[in-house]
């Protein structure tokens, strides 16, 4: 297994890292609220939509980095 070495935590990283917090916790309230008020769905539906889309971003971003940087010596 490959072992790849983690980014230093700077503080343009952390300001980076911050900033997308910010940026995501921003969007989620807007979704949410056009959402529930909006459309009328229910608050459960809204975190279980949320829930799953979450869970597609994060398996695509995972295997899209699967063979990203591999050092394989064929």
């Amino acid at each position: 297994m490959p072992k790849w070495p983690m980014p230093k935590l700077s503080r343009k990283n952390a300001g980076r890292l911050a900033g997308a917090g910010v940026v995501a916790v921003a969007v989620a309230a807007v979704v949410s609220v056009t959402m529930v008020s909006g459309i009328g769905l229910s608050g459960a539906s809204v975190r279980e939509w949320a829930l799953n889309l979450a869970s597609l971003v994060v398996a695509f971003l995972l295997i899209a980095g699967v063979g990203r940087r591999q050092n394989d010596k064929r």
